[in-house]
């Protein structure tokens, strides 16, 4: 900011060339005397392009911007937008409105192109498959621009981050983007991730050029960072005038970008210059109608009143919407595309049995089916449905946070120690996987909230230096409850099948324990067998004893609370 500073002139060319400089002064002048204006710079960096010094007067309001925001207090119709656009992108960065499919590469549409027309999706990705020749997947998310726009950077940095992470997840390598403020920041942000726009895709033949001849292309003002994407808009639509600020005849060469309005949560923090901004397109339009590939910008122009179209929406032989869908209904058609997109994956079908064993569970427990006297003569009953009756009890419970050992203990009463065991490990490993998908594919936020700092970082850390060693060692010291471990274990990076296996392996011996137990009772109740009981507490404790045992081989994982995977021998 210094540097741009000493090096403006203030010669007041680029007053000329916004509106928001037009009114509060040149950027020399804000950045001397009234910094809080900055805020109302749509950072559309049109003053960027007419400066003679080629200067980035955007660059400096915006490193404002971020200072105000990351020192405050920021001024009240700042914070009261921006609070509102960090509440929009949470909503839309979480569950149920975010989505990522598990493929090489992804289309990633943005919040707008979602929410106003989800319908089109589905043929974009039919033609990105068409032209690259492999599967599609699809990335639903927020990338958190409208808080960027703003000057919060860090919240904004923080989401990228958790974006890359998820896209890694899923394998992803290619991200297609639709929206241009999307692709400016993941290109900016993602690491081992190639960003490509849309355009930079797909030919201009693919499109349907059925404008009329009374139309214009307008260029929106992210695509001033990439004059590759103005060509490509310009080579799709050749066949229209390319829109300009000024009166004169177009160059063959792209128009330059101008700025709706919407651009830094104008809009929220100052809606007459908005306004300004949008009048100043619209008269130029003269009433034709304006062909743009922003669905922030198309919103305007049909809230104005202005005939307007999508680039993408030349990809259906649909006809164009002439209206803009209500916030609502924009908010249902982003959660319709994702739960579609749900339906379609193993995942949905998982956690749908998933919410119908744990109602089913619920429905159970209201009635008292849990308690001792109701599951004796509940198994009494059906003695051939019997183990099947006790498996999905015991696979339910644990989710529910129910005690597990009255289970066992009844699996040995009833079976005996060796189909007791048989029937109760597999419970209790059922049991440990319903929790296990619920927290990685429904409710991650839920059930991180649960858990307090250290403790999760420790987990963390834990399973990524040491993988199934980290579950060994938690299943034989109880670290945590063993329900809310269940599904701490769903959070982590922990492969499911190695997570399956040691968890099987490591609740084996006190599984044994306590059937042998159960089982010492039933020779003793049942039938009145004093060395039965004996035999069966003998057993009990040599299999508690396996545990006690084998705890040194693993003290490693909770010992070296500082060693991290890269110093890790």
């Amino acid at each position: 900011m210094n540097d741009f500073r000493q090096k403006c002139t203030g010669c007041g060319i680029c007053k000329d060339a916004c509106p928001f400089l037009a009114e509060h002064g040149t950027p020399d002048e804000i950045l001397a005397g009234r910094q809080e204006v900055s805020f109302y710079c749509t950072s559309c960096r049109r003053c960027d392009s007419v400066c003679p010094l080629e200067l980035s007067p955007s660059a400096a309001l915006f490193e404002v911007k971020e200072r105000l925001i990351r020192d405050g207090p920021a001024p009240l119709p700042v914070k009261k937008a921006l609070d509102g656009a960090r509440e929009f992108a949470k909503a839309g960065h979480g569950f149920p409105f975010s989505f990522y499919g598990k493929a090489q590469t992804v289309f990633w549409p943005g919040c707008a192109l979602a929410a106003n027309r989800p319908d089109l999706i589905s043929n974009i990705r039919k033609a990105l498959s068409g032209r690259l020749n492999q599967k599609i997947g699809l990335a639903l998310d927020c990338c958190y621009d409208p808080v960027f726009g703003l000057g919060d950077t860090q919240t904004t940095k923080a989401a990228l981050l958790d974006i890359n992470k998820r896209l890694h997840e899923g394998g992803v390598k290619q991200v297609i983007t639709g929206c241009l403020n999307c692709h400016k920041l993941l290109s900016q942000h993602l690491e081992d991730v190639k960003v490509v726009f849309i355009l930079d895709v797909l030919p201009a033949n693919l499109f349907e050029k059925n404008w009329d001849d009374l139309a214009c292309l307008h260029h929106p003002c992210p695509s001033s960072r990439w004059n590759d994407v103005m060509t490509k808009a310009s080579g799709v639509f050749s066949h229209l005038q390319a829109f300009s600020a000024d009166t004169k005849p177009a160059s063959p060469e792209p128009s330059e970008a101008l700025c709706c309005g919407n651009g830094g949560g104008l809009c929220s923090t100052s809606p007459a210059l908005a306004d300004r901004f949008l009048d100043w397109i619209v008269e130029q339009a003269k009433e034709k109608t304006l062909v743009t590939y922003c669905f922030g910008c198309r919103n305007r122009f049909l809230n104005r009143g202005v005939n307007s179209i999508h680039l993408l929406e030349g990809l259906s032989n649909r006809a164009p919407r002439g209206k803009v869908a209500s916030m609502p209904a924009q908010w249902a058609n982003r959660l319709m595309l994702a739960m579609t997109a749900r339906i379609k994956t193993t995942k949905f079908l998982l956690a749908i049995l998933i919410v119908f064993l744990i109602s089913g569970g619920v429905c159970l427990t209201g009635q008292n089916v849990f308690s001792a006297d109701r599951l004796t003569a509940l198994l009494g009953r059906y003695p051939v449905l019997a183990p099947l009756i006790f498996l999905a009890i015991y696979a339910v419970a644990p989710s529910l946070f129910l005690p597990s050992i009255p289970l066992t203990l009844a699996a040995g009463f009833f079976w005996g120690p060796v189909w007791g065991v048989i029937f109760s490990i597999t419970g209790a490993t059922l049991g440990s996987c319903l929790p296990f998908f619920l927290s990685r594919y429904l409710f991650q936020d839920t059930v991180r909230a649960k858990i307090p700092e250290e403790r999760w970082n420790w987990l963390q850390d834990k399973v990524s230096l040491y993988g199934w060693k980290a579950v060994a060692f938690t299943r034989l010291i109880p670290v945590f409850p063993f329900n809310l471990l269940n599904y701490l274990f769903g959070l982590t990076p922990i492969p499911f099948f190695h997570y399956l296996w040691s968890t099987f392996v490591f609740m084996l011996p006190a599984c044994i324990a306590f059937v042998a137990f159960g089982s010492s009772l039933g020779e003793l109740i049942l039938r009145g067998s004093v060395r039965g009981l004996i035999i069966g507490i003998v057993i009990a404790v040599l299999a508690f004893l396996i545990p006690v045992a084998i705890r040194p081989f693993f003290r490693i994982v909770g010992d070296n609370q500082d060693e991290t995977p890269d110093n890790k021998k």
